[in-house]
């Protein structure tokens, strides 16, 4: 199977390339995420088991991993509003319920009853 090489490129002008490459598919889900595609790429027919295994393999490693961000994300915005974030708002940007969301709050250390989160 082909692989695509991931490289990235920051606003100060440095660029990274990334050390494992992806399955094509994968580098297409990828791509259509970050670009807010809403369409979501279908994979190509032909491809062996052990590729598609291999593709499923990275797509879920990417998950985790966005899973994870996203959690961090989510307490660092409660953390910078202090005792008057928008939690509704940070649900509705998270795209998630307000279960969900203080579960997240409650695992990444951020207190779920606004009087204790007075700016911890």
């Amino acid at each position: 199977m082909d692989k695509v090489t991931i490289a990235l490129t920051y606003a100060d002008g440095s660029t990274q390339t990334l050390p494992n490459a992806l399955s094509p598919y994968a580098a297409d889900v990828l791509v259509s995420a970050v670009t807010n595609d809403r369409a979501t790429p279908k994979p190509k027919p032909g491809g062996t088991w052990e590729d598609n295994l291999q593709a499923v393999s990275q797509m879920a490693r990417l998950v985790t991993h966005f899973e994870a961000g996203l959690d961090e994300q989510i307490g660092a915005a409660d953390a910078a509003g202090g005792p008057y974030t928008d939690r509704k708002a940070l649900g509705i940007a998270a795209g998630m319920q307000r279960s969900r969301l203080y579960r997240i709050l409650g695992k990444v250390g951020r207190p779920t009853d606004r009087k204790a989160a007075g700016g911890a």
